[in-house]
Parts: structure tokens; sequence; C-alpha cells
């Protein structure tokens, strides 16, 4: 099972279960499928938006924002990969 670990720029820190695997897409790496995924999630602007990470077999789409930082964790609590903005 993978936790989504986000510190937001205020220091907040939430976690979200992304279940037994997630899809990260960035906009940097693969931008079609990053607009194509995006537009899934929202029309808004997206200016802020690195990366988005699909869950719960792409029915969940999470945001990744520019002045957060993200880390997926592993069960057990050790950290899996860093995900934030490099």
């Amino acid at each position: 099972m993978f936790i989504l670990r986000r510190i937001t720029s205020e220091s907040i820190e939430i976690n979200t279960c992304l279940g037994d695997y997630y899809v990260f897409v960035s906009r940097e790496r693969n931008v079609e499928e990053f607009n194509r995924t995006v537009k899934l999630w929202s029309e808004d602007d997206t200016e802020d938006v690195y990366a988005v990470v699909t869950y719960n077999d792409g029915s969940a789409i999470m945001p990744l924002y520019k002045k957060s930082h993200y880390y997926v964790m592993a069960s057990d609590g050790r950290t899996f990969a860093n995900i934030s903005e490099k």
C-alpha cells in the first residue's frame, strides 16, 4: 500500500492513501499525457501544477503543486519515492 505525503509551503502535512499502485504523470516528461489527465481533473488554470498522480484504478486524480513537497510512503512508513518538483 502506498501513501502520498504532501508538505505544504505552510508546513501542513497531508497524507492520502493511494492504494496498491499509482501513476505519476509529469508535465515535463510527458506533456501530452499530462494535458489529457489534467482535462479529466479540471479545466481551471494549472500553471502551478507540475505533475499529477492518479490512483484508485485511475478514478482519483491528485494535482502536485510547485510550492509543496511530495513523498510516496510505503505502508511501513519508509519513503518509497520523493516526487517533489526538481
